[in-house]
């Protein structure tokens, strides 16, 4: 990986990509959790099939505008690929679907496509037929679908290589948690809610922060789960593509308490500093436990910057998640 200073592969990463370029079926399935590093995965992926000869160009569809932007203005990831500017196209999905032509229009018969379909979650039998007649026009490309869950497809009949698949379902059953477990152990904290196999309280302060940020990230938000620390600072950043409006950015602090120690009004004094040095538009304390009078106050003040989840809040939140799945 000498000539990727910029993607650092964690084993698991490195692993599918491996796996992947080895591979020559038409179709691949990834699903992983928040902070799982799917992005540097698929980027990964892409400048190495570039660069190995096996694919003549990548296009990127993403969910959001703001992933669509990051991969523009981003590419080529500082791999060494020499002149490649011109070799990757994004686009969205909503883009795409809307005149799928456009790509193809200008592309030279018998390109080799590396098709990288982003968050396919609410779109996947849509992109699966833009991906279909792609694969049909171009052959010998490949499409790679990545998302947090399974489509509502029958994934065995469609992909002979799929990594981490799973649906409600098929995470209640132990040897599918079994395969999960080393490559995202985020993912079955909700399921074990779920079941009554493990309660809120249970969880670690660690687990607690990958579990909002997986909730984030299944509302939408493109998430940043932070290194991790026990004493406070920023423990999540995500950001939400408006539109036309822009983009919105906010910082979260998580505080796994129990419920008799309630969020201090110097931990939301705190938040307010955190939120001024990194430019966010607010920031919000989530919380197992509750927030003081004076803490409420402030929050209620600079409502507007300033945000809170407490428990009653954060259990209709996982109460909804769970509904959604």
């Amino acid at each position: 990986m000498d000539d990727f200073p910029s993607l650092r592969l964690r084993p698991h990463q490195a692993d599918f990509v491996d796996q992947f370029l080895v591979r020559s079926d038409s179709r691949t399935l990834l699903i992983a959790g928040a902070g799982m590093g799917k992005t540097v995965t698929t980027r990964a992926t892409a400048t190495r099939m570039l660069k190995q000869g096996l694919a003549d160009r990548v296009l990127f569809v993403a969910d959001q505008h703001v992933l669509k932007r990051d991969w523009e203005n981003n590419w080529p990831f500082g791999a060494k690929l020499g002149d490649v500017i011109t070799a990757s196209l994004a686009t969205t999905h909503a883009e795409l679907a809307r005149d799928p032509d456009s790509i193809w229009r200008s592309a030279i018969p018998g390109t080799r496509w590396l098709l990288l379909f982003d968050g396919i979650e609410g779109a996947a039998n849509r992109l699966e037929t833009i991906a279909s007649d792609a694969l049909s026009r171009f052959p010998g490309s490949r499409a790679l679908f990545v998302g947090q869950r399974a489509p509502d497809w029958q994934v065995d009949s469609k992909f002979a290589f799929d990594h981490a698949f799973f649906d409600p379902d098929a995470l209640a059953i132990a040897e599918t948690q079994a395969h999960l477990r080393p490559l995202a152990p985020s993912i079955p904290l909700l399921v074990k809610i779920q079941r009554k196999l493990l309660q809120l309280d249970d969880l670690n302060w660690r687990q607690f922060e990958q579990l909002i940020a997986q909730m984030l990230e299944f509302d939408g938000y493109q998430v940043e789960l932070m290194k991790g620390t026990k004493d406070g600072g920023v423990d999540v950043v995500a950001i939400r593509d408006l539109g036309g409006a822009g983009l919105f950015k906010s910082v979260w602090q998580a505080k796994k308490l129990r419920a008799d120690r309630k969020v201090q009004l110097s931990i939301v004094r705190e938040l307010a500093d955190t939120r001024l040095e990194h430019g966010a538009s607010k920031a919000i304390i989530v919380t197992t436990s509750v927030l003081t009078r004076g803490a409420l106050a402030r929050i209620e003040r600079d409502r507007y910057l300033l945000g809170k989840v407490e428990r009653n809040d954060l259990d209709r939140w996982i109460d909804r998640m769970l509904a959604d799945g």
